[in-house]
């Protein structure tokens, strides 16, 4: 570490130089004019210097010392928060020719041509804000990015997540991931529209059950009722069928009859107008009732063990529908209507466009009867073999308005910030959430404990969080490409139901981080920066350096292709279930 440094601000960056370098370079009157050196940009610095000569020693000194203790680096894109903690740190940000002239233009051209021999010598760190570094850069140069890591686009993550089982460890990964479809592919449509049948067959028993539950059996039919009681018939036969297929029964010989198109049409009519239209079943006294609601609760039963993912499901059926090679929200949109979805299916491979369709988690945790996610912030230091750092401080992203699934506008439903900062100034929100929408994570844990969850976090989700993240990395890290002085910052969302159990929505390769939106990312964001500063560079040469907020969750001990035959290596052997058929829905 350099002692007796000087800091000197430029137009964009604040450089470093030790100050006797600069009390060399000016006359005494000068000195008396810079009161403060740190307040004044580079320029001005330079005017200041009465000969050529002494400025363009003062550059090469800046420049050259970088160069030598090999401290140049360049950001791609607009990143401003990244500049303080690698000025302090004596790093110079490598200008372009043109703009260093533009610091002192009276400096001859003899004088640029030295100093332009040293803007070539290449970076040693580079940072971009775009997917993928448009440039050469050699094996020892540091670069914020990793190719080869599909699990950030909506699509690959769909893909890599649908075996996701195989990756199971009991403590360590345990990804929960809300079922998807790459709807451009045929046999994925195929699937959806199954899934969605399927759903609504447990949409209208949960319905069933919980209207006879709050109001009594009788309150479920009555003589002027409109939908008959075979819609309720009709959904428990298939969801017989259902589980007797993912017990394999039909690989023992037992077949059933295809359901027409028609009979799943007039299915959903019914489901459609009891969920959605509020009408009632019509009474039928051949029915015992008391008899069909145990029977009804019973099949639920095993639906929820044959079937995790229904306790996500609600009873609405909805889904949301997301661009594939979006982000910030763009083109997201919910529906709970098969024909519509399909609709909007057709349209977007009509224009060429890739839409994958995700269910919608219809019960997630409230606050203040708001919806909520969490942005959480990860940094990947090696792929192979895999090292996972995660941030201890979260962003709680409020929606703007009270949650209802009666409306499906984005200000109820996407808490993502570039949405919500169109609504959270025209919209009246509940007087009880931020105004700004945020939170941090000791904000959250306050309001966990004033609701008697205290336990929460600490218990649930984080770890949940950290096996979501662990999990779906494992998935994806076949095609990961290793690259030594790589390191890369991810935002993951997550959403946490009222059951308090944790599931992974996305993950964003270039998560916001400039500019802030809020009093809360106004505090974070530069704090993240630093902190993955201390990780990426100051342990570099110091393990024992300080690393911030962020705790290694995970270090593989040998890279993914594991262990070498002939080399003593141990042989495990695990059991996984079967997965059903290729013509039954898929086991969710």
């Amino acid at each position: 570490m350099i002692t007796n440094v000087e800091p000197v601000r430029t137009a964009n960056v604040e450089i470093l130089c030790n100050r006797d370098d600069l009390d060399d370079l000016l006359e005494e009157e000068e000195k008396e004019n810079v009161s403060t050196y740190g307040k004044i940009i580079l320029r001005e610095y330079l005017s200041l210097l009465s000969a050529e000569d002494a400025k363009i020693n003062f550059i090469l000194k800046v420049l050259t010392k970088a160069v030598n203790e090999h401290k140049i680096f360049v950001i791609y894109g607009t990143f401003p928060v990244l500049r303080k903690p690698l000025g302090r740190r004596n790093w110079i940000e490598k200008r372009f020719i043109r703009r260093m002239l533009s610091m002192s233009p009276e400096i001859s051209e003899a004088g640029l041509e030295t100093i332009e021999k040293l803007l070539r010598y290449p970076a040693n760190f580079i940072w971009s804000t775009n997917k993928r570094v448009a440039v050469r850069t050699e094996e020892r140069t540091i670069i914020n990015k990793f190719s080869g890591c599909y699990f950030t686009s909506k699509i690959d993550m769909c893909n890599n997540l649908e075996n996701i089982s195989w990756f199971y460890e009991t403590g360590v990964s345990n990804v929960q991931f809300p079922r998807c479809y790459n709807v451009y592919q045929p046999v994925q449509i195929k699937e959806f529209v199954q899934d969605f049948y399927i759903t609504a067959c447990m949409g209208i028993l949960k319905w069933f059950l919980f209207l006879a539950s709050i109001a009594g059996p009788n309150a479920v039919w009555s003589q002027d009722g409109t939908v008959p009681i075979k819609a309720v018939l009709f959904a428990l036969e298939r969801c017989a069928e259902y589980i007797s297929i993912c017990a394999h029964e039909d690989i023992d010989g037992q077949s059933y009859k295809e359901i027409s198109i028609s009979n799943w049409n007039q299915f959903l009519s019914w489901y459609e107008r009891l969920l959605h239209k509020r009408e009632i079943l019509e009474k039928n006294d051949g029915i015992d009732i008391e008899e069909l609601l145990r029977f009804t609760a019973n099949m639920i039963k095993e639906m929820i063990e044959c079937r995790p993912q229904s306790q996500i499901d609600g009873m609405r059926n909805v889904w949301i529908l997301k661009p594939g090679d979006k982000s910030l929200g763009k083109g997201i949109i919910l529906k709970n209507s098969l024909q519509d979805i399909l609709s909007k299916i057709n349209q977007a491979a009509k224009e060429c466009m890739q839409y994958v369709v995700q269910k919608y988690i219809e019960r997630p945790l409230l606050v203040y009867k708001t919806k909520v996610d969490i942005r959480q912030w990860f940094l990947i230091t090696s792929t192979q073999p895999l090292t996972v750092w995660m941030y201890k401080d979260i962003l709680l992203r409020f929606a703007s308005k009270d949650f209802t699934l009666d409306n499906f506008h984005e200000s109820i439903h996407l808490c993502n910030t570039t949405v919500q900062l169109k609504y959270r100034k025209t919209i009246k929100q509940n007087a009880q959430i931020p105004s700004e929408l945020h939170w941090n994570l000791q904000k959250f844990k306050e309001y966990l404990k004033n609701t008697d969850r205290e336990s929460a976090w600490e218990g649930l989700i984080k770890p949940g969080i950290k096996q979501n993240l662990i999990g779906a990395l494992l998935a994806s890290q076949e095609n990961m490409v290793n690259r030594k002085n790589s390191f890369q910052l991810y935002g993951a969302d997550f959403l946490i139901m009222d059951d308090l159990s944790v599931w992974l929505i996305e993950i964003n390769t270039n998560p916001r981080l400039h500019p802030p939106s809020s009093t809360v990312t106004e505090e974070l964001y530069p704090e993240i920066i630093e902190d993955t500063i201390k990780v990426v560079i100051d342990r570099r040469k110091n393990k024992k350096a300080p690393r911030g907020k962020f705790e290694c969750i995970f270090k593989q001990r040998s890279p993914f292709y594991g262990n070498v035959l002939g080399k003593g290596a141990s042989l495990g052997i695990r059991g996984k279930a079967l997965l059903s058929t290729v013509n039954s829905p898929r086991k969710l």
